[in-house]
């Protein structure tokens, strides 16, 4: 799967997961998603291994489920002048640790 433009990268409103939008080579428009592991217990990480989702996280469809490698691999390419999207590059090459 490849990115033709990143649309928008955020941090979300549900404690800290991050997400950018895509347009992918496919036509479709996809998300790549680390949701946060701020409520969960005894976790090292602070966020979940990446995910993409068709249409947005919202959809529910997974595309496909990444590995710290692989999520570091997909977004090793990218452009993207945004805070929050190099907060989320930050992340994905700490394998999950906001503040590693």
């Amino acid at each position: 799967m490849n990115v033709v433009h990143v649309f928008f990268a955020d941090i979300y409103r549900d404690g800290g997961s991050y997400g950018f939008t895509f347009l992918a080579e496919d036509g479709h428009e996809d998300e790549f998603f680390l949701k946060t592991r701020a409520f969960e217990q005894a976790t090292s990480e602070t966020h979940a291994p990446p995910v993409i989702y068709r249409e947005g996280v919202n959809s529910g469809v997974v595309v496909k489920e990444l590995s710290w490698e692989q999520g570091q691999v997909f977004i090793a390419p990218l452009g993207y002048l945004n805070d929050r999207f190099d907060e989320l590059v930050h992340i994905v090459n700490a394998s999950g640790r906001a503040n590693g």
